[in-house]
């Protein structure tokens, strides 16, 4: 099969497709923090306890799965989020796996978006933030402020559910 160039000016992006393999060539993301990049019925993030998030995928966008934490950003000084979903339309789906602490889940979040912001200037990102935890945290002042910063940093986001799943 012959390769081809796909431009996208919303999100500045270049694509070479070859085979059903997709490489991002501005920038580059590093091989290793890449799980898929394709244009699969849906894409799963998986996480510790058999947690997960699913983005079906009913009209074949292209998305790239990212490892985040220790792949991407391999900093341990920068708190960030486990995974995420590029998607061809400008959609970033960052997600964290956590067990009942909201607040910091959300920290982490705001940082990863902050990084992307900072190292990806070329793009127009569309943030989503979502978390995937063990249970729905117990009402309180912290969880409503930190639900406060989600809601001003994120287009959307997905509260707190032992797992996850949505079309993109």
């Amino acid at each position: 099969m012959a390769s081809y160039w796909i431009y996208y000016p919303k999100m500045k992006l270049m694509m070479n497709i070859q085979n059903n393999g997709i490489e991002i060539t501005d920038p580059k993301f590093p091989d290793d923090a890449t799980l898929s990049n394709d244009t699969r019925k849906s894409f799963v993030l998986k996480g510790e306890h058999k947690r997960k998030w699913t983005a079906e995928n009913p009209n074949n966008h292209i998305g790239i799965r990212l490892e985040i934490d220790g792949k991407l950003i391999k900093s341990k000084k920068i708190n960030k989020c486990d995974g995420g979903l590029l998607v061809d339309d400008n959609r970033l789906y960052l997600v964290e796996f956590k067990g009942q602490n909201y607040e910091k889940a959300a920290e982490q979040l705001i940082n990863t978006k902050e990084y992307f912001k900072l190292n990806y200037k070329n793009y127009n990102f569309i943030f989503h933030a979502r978390i995937i935890g063990k249970s729905f945290p117990k009402a309180s002042t912290n969880k409503q402020n930190a639900m406060i910063k989600l809601k001003n940093h994120f287009s959307t986001f997905l509260p707190f559910e032992t797992e996850g799943a949505e079309n993109i």
